[in-house]
């Protein structure tokens, strides 16, 4: 069995079901069980397996749009694609192990360890006697994306009022001006992007809102104040577009979890 180096927060997506997809630069010619090591831990913390290595994706657009496979954020896309991150690995039927193994690592080894016998059998030995680690969101199967004809109903649903051009317009007050936020429509995003009153109530998923002008963000939704938990981008979209008490917003859905504000004009 051979180990693959994978970096946070990647490894721990791959091991709660959550990633299927490992982004890497060239095609993987290895099929079969793997070793997930968790990189700069010296340990094997679960593993998987190797199932397939499809083409390069092309697109920026279809980089986008393959983001519940990959999960890497919209913020973080354009460098992952410019940088040649673009040769999606799949992987399938991945698990944390009770305990991580350790090993000793190689110099040099960036991407696959050779792993000694006594690590191979240390690993087989937790996955037999103590089955699957509890508590991790380990998976026993993660289906293979092409075997999918279309998203989720959720992602579904949201895509389709993406594509029919859905926009909202939004008055801004003079206490949104003063706390640098914009009371979002709740039913315009999706359900699980929308997430309780502080930090330790997060939403499951974010969205990425860019302002024009301003900056681009990742964050969640405060659905009991129905703004976004990311205040700084707001109030610097105000300053740039020279927002006033009474002015209104533009907000439009771009694609699944991708959203432009802008401001209306003569609003």
């Amino acid at each position: 069995m051979k180990g693959l180096i994978i970096d946070e927060p990647w490894i721990g997506l791959i091991l709660k079901g959550e990633k299927i997809w490992e982004m890497r630069k060239t095609a993987c010619h290895h099929r079969g069980p793997v070793a997930l090591i968790r990189k700069g831990s010296g340990a094997v913390v679960g593993t998987a397996k190797v199932i397939e290595s499809l083409p390069a994706i092309e697109t920026r657009e279809a980089y986008s749009a393959a983001e519940r496979h990959h999960r890497i954020p919209f913020a973080r896309q354009g460098t992952a694609f410019d940088d040649g991150w673009r040769t999606p690995w799949v992987l399938s039927n991945a698990q944390a192990l009770p305990k991580p193994v350790p090993y000793k690592h190689p110099y040099g080894a960036v991407i696959w360890v050779n792993l000694d016998n006594d690590v191979i059998a240390a690993i087989q030995s937790r996955e037999t006697a103590d089955g699957p680690a509890t508590g991790t969101g380990s998976v026993a199967a993660i289906q293979h994306p092409l075997a999918a004809s279309s998203p989720s109903p959720q992602v579904h649903s949201h895509l389709d009022r993406e594509q029919r051009g859905a926009v909202r317009v939004v008055r801004v007050t003079g206490g949104n001006l003063r706390n640098n936020h914009i009371y979002l429509p709740l039913d315009f995003f999706p359900k699980d992007a929308i997430g309780g009153s502080n930090q330790s109530e997060l939403a499951a998923r974010t969205i990425a809102v860019r302002f024009v002008p301003g900056q681009t963000v990742e964050t969640d939704i405060d659905g009991t104040k129905r703004i976004l938990r990311a205040r700084s981008p707001v109030a610097d979209f105000f300053a740039r577009s020279g927002m006033k008490d009474g002015d209104a917003v533009r907000i439009a859905g771009v694609s699944p979890y991708r959203y432009e504000i802008t401001k209306v004009e003569d609003a």
